[in-house]
């Protein structure tokens, strides 16, 4: 398997197989039903993981701060 930054060509190829053998398997992009994936819950559960991931970032960089405040002294 060669790189895929020096060889665009084997990235496509090794893309191919993957796609077909998803394909085979039956997996497709939009085989979730349309129902479930626009239903409350699920964007109920996206906003809650959205904002948990936000308020980890800001408690990581609170601390970042307090951290490098506290070496600077």
């Amino acid at each position: 398997m060669g790189s895929y930054k020096q060889d665009e060509e084997v990235f496509f190829k090794d893309y191919a197989e993957s796609h077909k053998k998803l394909s085979e398997l039956g997996f497709s992009p939009n085989s979730a039903p349309k129902d479930f994936v626009n239903s409350p819950t699920v964007v109920l559960a996206q906003s809650a993981v959205g904002v948990i991931a936000t308020a980890v970032v800001i408690i990581l960089g609170y601390l970042y701060e307090a951290r490098r405040n506290v070496k600077a002294k």
